[in-house]
């Protein structure tokens, strides 16, 4: 729920005391940013500037030009022209401060301005007519600072003080702060009232009566897509219909280019106050500007303007100062001039419209509205009401006699810097105060909304507009499916998407200056979300990022920007007012302590939710967020009444991340195996199936084979079991599998024979070896233990006239001839070696090897090719070759011995000479990066060759380092003793 500001005593203010309190608020939140600027100017290097995006260095002069009002304006490029501008956060209307660099290497400002229009390559500022450019020149470097603004400060203390001394003088400023309860205009008869939008819903029209009847003030509460703006839009054309003038505000451009542009289509005599550059191009026509060019007259102004273009050309490239303020002087004789003129055809303008349409801080009377006459206006409209400071909307409501307000107090509130003035209730809006001053019998609620799918609504209904809000059945069951040439997929089909990173190591990142953060992780999962939805037919223009942190905007628009330049990518503060098909919301936050930041701001949380129609995709760290009873009430209804994924489904589109890894059970034994480099010692051909997996990083005792679990191997050895079984009631004297059996399913096959009694051999060599399972053992006797003899009997091996060895009893009880069976750790039945080494029976190459200690062998080499084969698959030839391989370098056809020098790689565990083991030299460098990555996001430090530059060693001290270096080698070479002739390493 919203704040409540209980500190504020509301019951019965008085006009005085609040002007006066809130002139000390003004105060201070224009000494916190004057502050802030101040730090960020003198402690903080152009480079940090920069990258806040308060800075745009590196610039030159473009040219000069003439705006309105006799403005003088220079267009600022890049000092190399063909690049754009670097990245910032400046805007039209902010006051900037043009310099460069003083000795220090710290900005010098040597004037200061309103930026005009800002666009990739240029960016224009206009200066006041006693501006001083004597000292800005052509092909000098300069760069633009954005600075506090305090023209909006003046103006609200000037506002304050006229509340202060002469507050009661107003009529409404008496309703307002309690002095007298509104009223009603008895004689106003609405019944019969037709309606210019015959769309409207009964609950619009109802508000668009309420609004006309009331006498001093009256205010809609208009939810997130219930249709506030054109419930206003409804009531600002009927107070046109009685011929009454208006004066129409909202806190930013953008809520009020929204309402020129639904007031445009009803053909309304209307003007747009402010610069042009800030429009929106469709609206441009309506602009005071624009206007006044196409006034009668206007021809004579534009010669002149042309004259002061030329004359200001011919000033910088003229050389001299006396010369260059003689031409100034002659500059300002023209545009005091031309002001005249203009202002002529200014007021005609204003006086001739039914409509003025403007920011809360440009309706000051310092502006043009000072052409009007006094008490012109009739009504005020204040839309957005309560994302604005109240002082800020006295600027107008001192110019009238009654206000309609209109906004959602559940919204974003106004953004203040001072913690202390915030506190002490500077940011309570008039609408609030209003609420609990009066009560509802001012207000007008809508409650039908035309924008959220039902289930997108319903969490935001309940926690903050007491469930009252319900979806039209246009929109209830609306889907992206919905959409022309939309694929219907597991994305497209659902309304709600939860994407939980817990416990996948997608932490946040910090930025420098401690107040940003980023997620990487998670902008990860923003961009495969959004290729995905643009895949199944989404255009990127109804689909838009929004996310609480700036650090946050540029980590995501570095991703996806350039491939979708119609994507948008914004702050929630940004994109309040606005809607979308789809957004994906990513609430970064992701720490062990639970912290959350501005986003335990349950209005910032409300704005993001409801800017989507069809589709919400909500990406954070689940467990975080829960830390705050708000959000965790979010993500408790995504779990019910969504769909929820997790990081770990995605990790092989965005990569592997520090603790998404893979449980040693679940590792297939295929990816553990490590690739032979070269033939058989005999060579051979080398089989990979013949080789037991074996993991070099680890000590040789204790290497392991097989990384199955419990629960595969019962599973595997029940199959095999049911397939014996069955073998056992036919009538068939033997089974032979498949030679596609991998090591794992062979030795379960030995394990169940075994198991049941029979007689169970491998046959074969290389890819061609299966296991033979036959039914001629006359009496089957109790498996023995590993190390244990039979006593009573013994098997010996015998050959058949295949080829194929088999178990036969033989009464024969001399141990010395005979090959006992015995079990291995494994517990696999394996055939132990006699004495004689000629009876020697090949084992399971795939499986461990015997442990018993063997004979050495006669160095005399066996005739018999069977036999060579044989001892090429001995325990002590696979040794030797293991140990071998150990020795040299695992580079291909790299025979570099590493026995006294080697380096590991920690991605691949083998180890390389000094030449190959860099990562990228051996085909690790995929890996490295991927890790580099990963370490980035789980510490959120950006380490050196990561991508952010190493500071240059200082000259002195690197060749100060160096005498130390080699001083200390020459001490280390004398003492050392001459090494022996005869010494053997």
């Amino acid at each position: 729920m919203t704040e409540d500001h209980t500190d504020i005593d509301i019951s019965k203010p008085n006009v005085e005391q609040f002007a006066c309190k809130h002139l000390e608020l003004i105060e201070d939140e224009k000494n916190a940013e004057v502050e802030e600027n101040k730090y960020l100017q003198e402690c903080i290097s152009v480079k940090r500037l920069q990258k806040k995006g308060v800075c745009i260095p590196k610039l030159r002069i473009r040219n000069f030009s003439t705006g309105l009002f006799g403005r003088s304006i220079i267009n600022f490029e890049p000092f190399w022209r063909n690049g754009p501008l670097p990245s910032h956060t400046i805007s039209p209307g902010d006051i900037v401060g043009v310099g460069n660099l003083n000795r220090d290497g710290k900005p010098e400002i040597i004037t200061s301005g309103v930026v005009t229009k800002v666009s990739d390559t240029v960016a224009s500022v206009a200066f006041e007519k006693n501006a001083d450019f004597s000292e800005l020149e052509y092909d000098v470097q300069y760069m633009i600072i954005k600075l506090a603004n305090d023209v909006t400060y003046k103006r609200l203390k000037r506002v304050l003080k006229t509340l202060e001394s002469k507050g009661r003088e107003y009529f409404l400023a008496d309703v307002l702060f309690g002095g007298k309860e509104p009223s009603t205009i008895e004689e106003l008869n609405c019944d019969d009232i037709t309606f210019v939008n015959e769309n409207l819903n009964t609950e619009q029209k109802e508000a668009v009566k309420f609004a006309l009847k009331q006498k001093e003030v009256a205010i809609i509460h208009g939810p997130p897509g219930t249709g506030k703006t054109t419930t206003v839009v409804e009531c600002i054309l009927q107070a046109v219909a009685q011929k009454l003038k208006i004066l129409a505000c909202a806190p930013s451009n953008i809520a009020v280019d929204n309402l020129v542009e639904k007031l445009a289509a009803h053909k309304v005599k209307m003007v747009r106050l402010g610069h042009p550059a800030r429009f929106l191009t469709s609206i441009h026509p309506y602009s005071l500007d624009s206007i006044v060019s196409r006034y009668d007259g206007s021809e004579v102004i534009d010669e002149m303007h042309k004259e002061i273009d030329k004359l200001r050309d011919k000033i910088g490239k003229t050389k001299g100062s006396n010369n260059r303020r003689t031409m100034w002087a002659e500059n300002r004789s023209l545009l005091k001039e031309v002001k005249e003129r203009e202002k002529l055809i200014v007021a005609q303008v204003l006086k001739n419209a039914d409509v003025i349409l403007c920011t809360l801080t440009s309706g000051s009377n310092d502006g043009p509205l000072k052409y009007v006459p006094k008490d012109h206006f009739n009504v005020c409209f204040i839309d957005e009401c309560s994302q604005a400071i109240e002082a800020a909307c006295w600027i107008p409501l001192v110019l009238v006699k009654k206000c309609i307000l209109a906004g959602d107090h559940n919204q974003l509130p106004p953004t203040i810097i001072s913690k202390k003035a915030a506190k002490e209730g500077l940011e309570v809006t008039l609408m609030e105060r209003l609420l609990k001053l009066h009560g509802d019998g001012i207000k007008k609620m809508l409650t039908t909304q035309y924008r959220m799918n039902q289930v997108i609504m319903q969490w935001p209904s309940e926690q903050l507009y007491e469930g009252k809000l319900r979806a039209d059945d246009s929109v209830r069951s609306h889907l992206l499916t919905g959409l022309p040439n939309m694929e219907e997929n597991e994305d497209t089909s659902i309304p709600l998407l939860l994407i939980d990173t817990t416990g996948s190591g997608l932490h946040e990142l910090q930025a420098e200056d401690e107040e940003s953060k980023g997620n990487e992780g998670e902008a990860d999962l923003v961009a495969m979300h959004v290729k995905n939805l643009i895949k199944s037919g989404l255009n990127p223009v109804d689909v838009a990022v929004v996310t609480p942190y700036n650090l946050q905007v540029e980590l995501i628009k570095a991703r996806l920007a350039e491939k979708y330049p119609k994507l948008e990518i914004k702050s929630v503060d940004g994109f309040q007012g606005r809607e979308k098909e789809a957004i994906v919301l990513s609430l970064v936050r992701s720490n062990d302590s639970g912290e959350v930041g501005f986003l335990a701001e349950d209005r910032r949380i409300n704005v993001a939710i409801t800017r989507a129609k069809r589709h919400l995709a909500v990406i954070c760290d689940s467990k975080t967020v829960s830390y705050h009873g708000f959000l965790k009430s979010f993500v408790n209804y995504c779990e019910e009444h969504g769909e929820v994924r997790t990081a770990f489904q995605y990790e092989r589109e965005i990569g592997n991340y520090p603790s998404v890894k893979h449980s040693i059970s679940n590792v297939k034994l295929e990816e553990k195996k490590v690739p032979s480099r070269s033939a058989n010692q005999k060579g051979g051909k080398t089989d990979a199936k013949k080789k037991p997996i074996v993991n070099k990083k680890m000590p040789f005792s204790e290497r392991k084979v097989t990384l199955h679990s419990e629960e595969e191997k019962q599973i595997t050895e029940e199959k095999y079991e049911e397939i014996i079984q069955k073998f056992i009631q036919s009538r068939d004297e033997a089974i032979i599998f498949s030679t596609s059996l991998s090591a794992f399913e062979r030795r379960a096959v030995h394990e169940v024979a075994e198991k049941l009694n029979l007689v169970h051999i491998s046959t074969g060599e290389g890819t061609e070896r299966c296991i033979q399972v036959s039914k001629k053992l006359e009496s089957p006797s109790k498996p023995l233990s590993f190390g244990q003899e039979n006593t009573s009997s013994s098997s010996t091996c015998k050959e058949n006239s295949s080829g194929t060895l088999l178990l036969d009893k033989s009464s024969n009880q001399n141990a010395s001839s005979s090959s006992s069976c015995k079990q291995n750790s494994s517990e696999s039945l394996l055939l132990n070696k006699s004495s004689n080494p000629t009876e020697d029976i090949p084992h399971e190459p795939n499986l461990p090897p015997n442990p018993i200690k063997k004979k050495k062998k006669p160095t005399k080499p066996k005739s018999n090719p069977k036999q060579e084969e044989e001892e090429e698959e001995d325990f002590d030839a696979l040794i030797n070759q293991v140990m071998k391989e150990d020795k040299t370098c695992f580079y291909k056809n790299c025979k570099c011995s590493i026995l006294v020098l080697a380096q590991l790689c920690k991605f691949c565990n083998k180890r390389f000479c000094c030449s190959h083991f860099i990562p990228e030299a051996h085909g690790c460098g995929d890996a490295a990066k991927m890790h580099a990555r990963a370490q980035i996001r789980k510490d959120g430090v950006l380490y050196a060759g990561s991508g952010k530059p190493q500071k240059k060693v200082d000259p002195i001290k690197h060749n100060y380092l160096q005498k130390k270096l080699d001083k200390k080698l020459t001490e280390m070479s004398s003492k050392r003793k001459p090494q022996k002739k005869d010494d053997k390493s």
